[in-house]
């Protein structure tokens, strides 16, 4: 047997496979030696764009757009990108700022964490701190159309800002093939009637709506779309390695600057395979704050499996909100009763009505149509230990192990996670096992040529 650590949390896990299973992880991605000064060198020398100072020359008030807790988005100090921004525009003469954290159709974020995520720089004399609220008219103004969205409503006090700046994260998105550029507009700041037409069913059942694919993927053109229509005057975008380190800063327009992330990121996040696996253990990253966000470690993790093959996933569920909003557990509870193929006919019919967070149950369903049965997934979790299981369709690891006294989460986790996995082992021992130690940070690609 053999030891391999797996991110859980802020900490880490260890678990014993045996010496034939396979480690894989992605590329090694050196951080930045001086990434303070690369910061503040993006925003001087730009990409495709004017220096943010120049472009701030003369404005009376911006508005900063960054990222809620789902993305690990380096904005405090040490490194952090939010300072050098805020500076930037207060010695241009600006002490209007508004930020604008990008919650989508997450829950607000509260002042604490707030600070947790964004550090002084935010809490400052001319700094507000807005939470975006997707349902709140109030909020929201409408900009136009596009074919597939017949209102395009987005955060008024963005729109009203003489000075438009759009933060975030490059990685791999299971949906729009990439985070960050766009997002941060669309959905972070729009209404439920864009979000609703950007995850809709038909979109969501493109082949091309997934990840490492931009071309033709509808999610990403209309997220583009939307996002060129709001405007943004100046986006910074940040890489980071599984250290959470900063591994490259790109600032400037809006499209290219996502477009050089993008290219320069790829090598680092593709793993190349040459056959699939039995089993595949892994964990869910900085995104698995809870039972929602964990469908994009489940699904980019099925591309190592065969197909009725096992899956292990570790996560830390860091969210107040173990699960999600109730529409997300309504439809959970649907999958669970209809199944992954008759759940996805069901929600692609003209009869059917929309219902918020629907596309990510749907990314489940296109995991679980992989794993032939949502009993092949094991979610050691150590704060699921209380939920139903009838309301997760899939097998709960920590609803069925008893949690020894004063045994804290991640040793709970830890040992769940090893049960179930030496369980595996004794019933097939000659199983093809894979680990992959970067979650959903590095994407299995498998060609059978």
């Amino acid at each position: 047997m053999k030891t391999v650590t797996l991110q859980y949390g802020s900490g880490q896990v260890a678990i014993e496979v045996p010496d034939s299973a396979d480690v894989l992880c992605g590329g090694e991605f050196s951080p930045l030696s001086d990434p303070d000064g690369q910061i503040n060198h993006s925003l001087k020398e730009p990409i495709g764009s004017a220096p943010l100072s120049q472009l701030a020359d003369g404005k009376k008030d911006a508005a900063i757009v960054v990222s809620d807790n789902t993305r690990p988005v380096p904005y405090k100090p040490p490194d952090g990108i939010l300072a050098p921004i805020v500076e930037t525009l207060k010695r241009t003469g600006i002490n209007n700022i508004k930020i604008i954290v990008g919650c989508g159709t997450h829950r607000p974020m509260e002042k604490t964490e707030l600070h947790q995520i964004l550090g002084d720089a935010a809490f400052q004399q001319g700094v507000e701190i807005i939470n975006h609220s997707a349902g709140d008219s109030e909020m929201l103004t409408c900009i136009g159309h596009t074919e597939r969205t017949p209102e395009v409503t987005v955060n008024k006090y963005y729109m009203g800002a003489q000075l438009k700046i759009i933060t975030g994260l490059v990685e791999p998105h299971f949906m729009a093939g990439f985070s960050g550029g766009r997002k941060a507009i669309c959905p972070g700041i729009c209404g439920l009637s864009v979000t609703y037409g950007f995850h809709s069913a038909s979109i969501l059942n493109d082949n091309n709506a997934t990840t490492l694919v931009l071309k033709g993927n509808p999610c990403h053109e209309e997220a583009l779309r939307i996002a060129k229509m709001a405007g943004a005057d100046f986006s910074v975008n940040v890489t980071i390695n599984s250290d959470r380190n900063i591994t490259g800063v790109f600032s400037g327009d809006m499209e290219q600057s996502h477009l050089a992330a993008v290219e320069n990121l790829k090598p680092f996040v593709t793993i190349e395979l040459d056959k699939l696996y039995d089993v595949v253990i892994t964990q869910a990253g900085d995104v698995g704050v809870n039972h929602y966000q964990c469908a994009k470690a489940v699904y980019e993790t099925t591309r190592a499996v065969k197909p009725g093959g096992r899956m292990v996933l570790l996560a830390g569920f860091s969210d107040p909100d173990q699960i999600g909003s109730d529409n997300y557990r309504k439809m959970l509870c649907l999958l669970a009763s209809l199944g992954p193929e008759d759940f996805v006919q069901r929600i692609l019919s003209d009869e059917w009505s929309f219902v918020p967070d629907q596309w990510e149950v749907q990314m489940w369903a296109k995991a679980f149509q992989k794993l032939d049965n949502p009993k092949n997934l094991y979610t050691c979790a150590a704060r699921l230990e209380n939920c139903s299981k009838d309301l997760i369709p899939e097998t709960n690891v920590a609803s069925q192990i008893k949690r020894s006294p004063g045994e804290d989460d991640l040793h709970f986790t830890e040992r769940i996670a090893q049960e179930r996995i030496d369980e595996l082992v004794r019933s097939a021992p000659n199983a093809k096992i894979l680990v992959l130690p970067d979650g959903p940070y590095a994407i299995p690609v498998f060609s059978k040529t």
